[in-house]
């Protein structure tokens, strides 16, 4: 695949800031809950349903701190806090059984961090056990956890295969040592190759890395050997996402001098020249940041449009609803998201006392399905149908959205879409400015309340 073209000029005129759109409405617009509406919240809004669920748990803590991360992470070497906070997930996991009492079967269950494999592999068990237990199963379910190649040596590797997981997702993020440095994250390439291939023969049906684009001390030249060293290796899929650098929110990302950091046109250059590899080496870019071999289901999904997003990435397996625990996690449950409280005192308080740690939620209205619906195709897809939007929501697509159309046209003159009577169609050069071709359609941003400067620049 030829390398894009994008100039100077286009990448000045996007350079701005905007969700990424792993929900929508997205995150920071959806409201605190009350303690009232914390005590009333009930089975009774949210009725049980049949289908499919996918089931996240988040496991915050670490070893140590990650300079680039903007997850919700503990940093801590005591592993005693690790047994508490499990009792806590298999207690608020019977808690949302309880109050309500979802029917669907579990298709896809996934644990993520912070680092998961922080928790003894026993502990992880136990955890897998309590769901299985609460929420039947399929029988072959997809099962993932990250690992912090750091923390897991090949034997825990055919213990947690044992478990039942089938799927690995390795934070690499740089295999070049001074970067490593830079981000506090030493983490040599001979450790990564060896537990590829314990992986590997332990029958792991994918295996993913995790990359980061953007990281002080980064260059093309360093990036491009990071990636040769990836493509040695082969693993099934690559997210290479482009680091979110917050200071204003995220104060130990502050100990980056500016100067450290690639600029935009450096960036860029590091990720189409990574894009161009990967490709040649046979990937499909998915979306806006991912990459899977051509025979992965990933990329059949993605080839036949049956490709799905949620809070876990995008992905083939995703269940009709979500149903997350553990600080800060996500749940998206008949129209409506919650996420749990960001703190672990205020965690446990909620667990311990008997309620549900919701921190914030959201009822999506006809509006907001509508809009999440359009977005989900354009990173999903990479088209919206008007028929199929007519159809779904009984509307008349170019009336419904006609001031985001001309809002759109600019973006068409620039070779980011194509508009016409069907639908709207994002070019191979608009992918990588998906996130401003979405932020057209979400009508909180549009109305700038002041949450605007909490997002990360879109190149």
């Amino acid at each position: 695949m030829p390398r894009l073209a994008i100039s100077d000029a286009l990448l000045d005129k996007y350079d701005t800031s905007a969700p990424r759109y792993t929900s929508y409405p997205p995150i920071p617009y959806w409201p605190a809950v009350t303690e009232e509406e914390r005590q009333n919240w009930n089975d009774d809004e949210m009725p049980a349903v049949g289908g499919s669920l996918s089931l996240y748990i988040h496991v915050p803590f670490c070893a140590s701190r990650c300079y680039y991360c903007g997850c919700f992470v503990v940093i801590t070497s005591k592993k005693e806090q690790g047994r508490r906070y499990a009792e806590a997930v298999k207690k608020e996991m019977a808690l949302v059984q309880d109050r309500i009492a979802p029917r669907g079967r579990v298709r896809q269950f996934h644990f993520g961090g912070g680092t998961p494999t922080f928790l003894p592999v026993e502990t992880l068990s136990q955890m897998v056990d309590t769901a299985r237990e609460l929420y039947p199963f399929d029988d072959e379910p997809e099962m993932s956890i990250e690992i912090d190649p750091r923390t897991v040596p090949a034997d825990s590797l055919e213990r947690l295969r044992g478990i039942g997981f089938n799927r690995i997702s390795m934070g690499i993020q740089d295999f070049d040592e001074r970067v490593q440095r830079l981000v506090n994250r030493i983490q040599p390439y001979s450790l990564v190759a060896g537990l590829m291939e314990a992986g590997r023969g332990l029958g792991f049906s994918s295996i993913n890395f995790d990359l980061i684009y953007g990281l002080p001390g980064q260059t093309p030249g360093s990036f491009a050997e990071t990636i040769n060293r990836v493509g040695d290796l082969r693993p099934d899929r690559i997210a290479l996402y482009h680091y979110a650098h917050l200071p204003q929110s995220i104060p130990y990302q502050r100990r980056f001098a500016p100067e450290s950091l690639p600029t935009k046109e450096t960036k860029l250059e590091i990720f189409l020249s990574a894009r161009e590899r990967l490709t040649d080496w046979g990937y499909v870019p998915i979306g806006l940041d991912h990459f899977a071999l051509g025979d992965d289901d990933l990329a059949t999904a993605y080839r036949d449009g049956s490709l799905q997003r949620n809070f876990m990435g995008y992905t083939t397996q995703a269940g009709d609803e979500t149903l997350a625990f553990g600080i800060s996690s996500i749940s998206d449950y008949r129209g409506r998201f919650w996420q749990n409280e960001k703190k672990l005192n205020r965690y446990y308080q909620a667990v311990e006392g008997g309620r549900i740690p919701i921190a914030r939620a959201m009822r999506l209205d006809g509006e907001d399905r509508l809009r999440k619906n359009v977005i989900q195709h354009l990173f999903c897809a990479g088209r919206v149908d008007f028929d199929d939007l007519a159809h779904r929501f009984e509307i008349d697509p170019q009336r419904h959205f006609a001031d985001e159309l001309r809002l759109l046209e600019p973006m068409a003159r620039d070779g980011l879409v194509v508009l016409d009577t069907r639908g709207i169609s994002v070019t191979d050069v608009g992918q990588m400015f998906l996130r401003n071709i979405a932020v057209v359609f979400d009508a909180y941003h549009a109305t700038d309340s002041g949450v605007a400067a909490k997002f990360s620049r879109t190149v």
